[in-house]
């Protein structure tokens, strides 16, 4: 199986899509000061739209962004841990439920957003089902009427990708450098078992079956689909299903 990641094709002059957006989240952890590294942070990527804490005590807590010390994340995180996904990164900056703001414009059937959120619309949704790792949650984006209805895919962490981490986490706040590699070099170190991984925080890698499944959604999307998995080939390029494949 060979899994690829999704980009923005780079070679049209003029996209007919003029979907925009200003997007936020309901809530979010807060970034962190902390004591052992020195470093105040907040990661992005590790979002779960899924989670709702509307019924969580004090949940004005997560409903703005900042930065506090670290035993002050450590109790906030704490609050949630018990109502997020098995396996999920819980980390300064996560967010939780929908993503909200402003829409407006024509949007493609699949859209790529800074660039590790995937949103698709309604019929893209439709046909994902049989495919893993990927559940569709409906934003709140206030639209102007004909918009079209987005939906977020949550992608939860599995698989990595090589070369991703510079240095040793800090031991009390976790933080580690990482310097990704250009886009036509990044490899996957461990496969993931789903069709939709989150690799790494700001990569989400789909497998052949998504790429084949949403071949023309993608190509009409101006969406092109990046090989991560194998030896790489220079100068070689294939076509799969009417959709641009890059090695």
């Amino acid at each position: 199986m060979r899994y690829y990641t999704l980009t923005e094709r780079r070679d049209v002059e003029r996209s007919k899509w003029s979907g925009g957006y200003h997007v936020g989240r309901q809530w979010v952890l807060p970034g962190v000061e902390c004591p052992t590294c020195k470093d105040a942070w907040s990661g992005v990527g590790h979002d779960y739209p899924t989670v709702d804490l509307s019924s969580l005590p004090g949940k004005r807590d997560f409903e703005r962004a900042r930065c506090v010390p670290w035993d002050e994340f450590v109790g906030l995180r704490e609050r949630v841990l018990p109502l997020v996904p098995q396996g999920a990164v819980v980390e300064p900056g996560t967010g939780f439920g929908a993503l909200t703001g402003k829409a407006s414009g024509k949007f493609p059937p699949v859209s790529i957003h800074m660039p590790w959120i995937i949103l698709v619309q309604l019929s893209v949704a439709a046909r994902l089902e049989g495919l893993t790792g990927a559940i569709p949650v409906p934003t709140r984006f206030k639209a102007r009427p004909g918009a079209a209805e987005l939906l977020e895919l949550e992608v939860r962490p599995g698989g990595s990708i090589r070369g991703g981490e510079d240095d040793t986490p800090c031991r009390t706040c976790g933080r580690v450098g990482s310097t990704l590699p250009p886009l036509n070099e990044l490899r996957l170190d461990d496969v993931p078992s789903t069709d939709f991984a989150r690799v790494c925080p700001t990569v989400v890698a789909v497998s052949e079956r998504v790429v084949e499944r949403l071949a023309k959604e993608l190509d009409e999307s101006e969406i092109v689909a990046v090989d991560i998995t194998g030896t790489p080939r220079r100068g070689v390029g294939a076509h799969s299903a009417g959709i641009d494949v890059s090695p």
